[in-house]
């Protein structure tokens, strides 16, 4: 199955994670922590994650919160345009359950870029690739094929998630999910 975040297969997993282990720690996060708050600059902006998953979101100017993205067991965890841009992060990054993540310093990360200019691209234009996909399939697929993928990829994410986040991240509303789910389950 592909992954949930495609631009993870053109970077090698097993240089990043070797890489946050031999450079950075072991940080716990519990469900609800934060990796990182919209709006601050970091040093640990950029992890591996070992055990759990994160959920990204920000929140509009009527103070409601949207779920923007996921971030799953061995894969990078962090703000990436706050990292390359040096700016404070637009993101909140927070654990969607109980988590363990190889944190690096951001120089660790800048130190890498600099040596090697080819994976800076590689990620920049993966990032590019996934959002803009990302907003094709909101015109492309129905809510309905987006939830089936999301449940393909990662089917206990209910048990560490609430629908209405789900819902969030899918754009529609709490109401609407619940009727593609009633749907589903008459349909088997």
């Amino acid at each position: 199955m592909a992954n949930f975040n495609p631009y993870i297969d053109k970077i090698d997993m097993d240089f990043w994670r070797e890489l946050c282990a031999k450079e950075g720690k072991l940080c716990l996060y519990k469900k609800g922590d934060y990796f990182l708050h919209c709006g601050d600059i970091t040093r640990n902006v950029w992890g591996f994650i070992k055990k759990g998953y994160f959920k990204y979101s920000v929140t509009d100017s009527e103070g409601n919160t949207h779920i923007t993205g996921f971030s799953f067991c061995d894969t990078p965890l962090g703000d990436y345009s706050s990292l390359v841009l040096k700016t404070p992060a637009v993101t909140d990054i927070i654990a969607a359950t109980d988590a363990e993540v190889l944190v690096c310093n951001r120089n660790i990360v800048d130190e890498r870029f600099e040596k090697d200019f080819k994976l800076h691209c590689v990620i920049s234009d993966g990032f590019f690739h996934q959002t803009y996909d990302r907003f094709l399939n909101l015109y492309r697929q129905s809510a309905k094929e987006r939830y089936i993928h999301i449940l393909e990829y990662c089917p206990n994410i209910l048990q560490n998630i609430t629908l209405k986040e789900l819902a969030s991240y899918l754009q529609i509303t709490p109401t609407y999910l619940s009727r593609i789910r009633k749907e589903i389950t008459f349909e088997k």
